[in-house]
């Protein structure tokens, strides 16, 4: 049996954003920007020293202990773990973590994102050391990678800046932009792993490479088209914004990642609200709204907003009672 965390108190409570793809979704990942948001549902991760060397991660998905001289993998617990080892070298004691979430993980609010910089901010205090959002960003697009061999990183970076933010990889741009905005999200009831649909549009595209190339470079001019509109404007109501929108749509139905469900959940919502669209890798997950609605039957929605709260560690008071965080 794993020992009790040291005199069972709580020392840091860090805690990052859910996200969503606003515009650059696949195009991201071959160095095109993205619009990603920030959401009001966040990851907690409260932080307990130990009296051992053992590693005590305790979640919704598992409860795993290892060694923190040797650490071994979850297949559920990855983002978690590849922070730590990230931080290894800075650790000298080992810790539990406990993980809390506001939001489900099968919607595609890029929940690993948000566990991971969370993870992240709270290594980094543990550690004391004092990083910009780059080089935060830099540790763990290096824990993706690792983990899944790609990934842009946008949702990370959203998560890790708070609010609407711009992000350039190809410039090493992560912008926030902090202009309020009401979304709803619409869960189509299924997901397709990112990978298969990775592997579909490779599979659609095998024999016109030079096409899909410049079908990502107007999905690009797209997202820069709107991050322009929302500089000029200061205000995501425009209706030149949701123009761009729509044309994202459009391409996004064109590079073969929609589907009939996608297709009806979006025009409904078209019907009531200024934009809709695919949000994420597509074939499923969710679709977003640009405003609120009472309810989309069958289907489960979440109207939120933007938060420009970003990723952050909290120290807690040193006390004889164990804290509570407040979700």
């Amino acid at each position: 049996m794993p020992s009790e965390p040291a005199q069972n108190t709580i020392q840091y409570i860090s805690s990052a954003p859910a996200n969503v793809m606003i515009m650059g979704e696949h195009s991201v990942v071959y160095g095109q920007p993205a619009l990603v948001a920030s959401l009001i549902p966040r990851i907690y991760i409260e932080w307990s020293p130990r009296d051992d060397q053992q590693l005590e991660i305790i979640s919704e998905l598992a409860h795993f202990t290892t060694s923190l001289n040797k650490i071994e993998d979850h297949p559920k617990l990855r983002f978690v773990l590849a922070a730590l080892k990230a931080f290894t070298p800075q650790l000298s004691q080992g810790w539990t973590l406990r993980i809390h979430s506001e939001f489900p993980d099968d919607w595609g609010l890029g929940s690993s994102a948000a566990v991971l910089a969370a993870c992240l901010v709270g290594l980094e205090s543990i550690s004391q050391q004092a990083l910009t959002t780059w080089q935060r960003f830099e540790i763990g697009h290096r824990c993706i990678l690792d983990i899944q061999g790609r990934g842009s990183g946008a949702d990370l970076a959203a998560s890790l800046s708070g609010g609407l933010v711009y992000f350039d990889p190809s410039h090493q741009v992560i912008q926030p932009i902090k202009i309020p905005l009401d979304v709803c999200l619409v869960y189509s009831g299924y997901k397709t792993p990112t990978s298969e649909v990775l592997a579909h549009v490779a599979q659609t595209w095998a024999d016109r490479p030079e096409t899909l190339e410049k079908l990502y470079q107007q999905m690009g001019d797209c997202t820069r088209t709107a991050y322009e509109v929302l500089m000029q404007t200061h205000s995501a109501q425009d209706l030149a914004f949701y123009q761009q929108i729509k044309h994202y749509q459009q391409l996004m139905i064109k590079l073969g990642v929609s589907d009939p469900t996608l297709d009806a959940i979006i025009h409904q919502l078209n019907e009531c609200l200024p934009a809709a669209k695919i949000s994420g890798s597509g074939l499923g997950d969710c679709v977003i709204g640009f405003g609120h609605i009472d309810a989309l039957p069958p289907y489960k929605i979440m109207n939120t907003r933007i938060s420009s709260r970003p990723a952050e560690c909290i120290p807690q008071p040193t006390t004889n009672h164990q804290p509570k965080v407040t979700l």
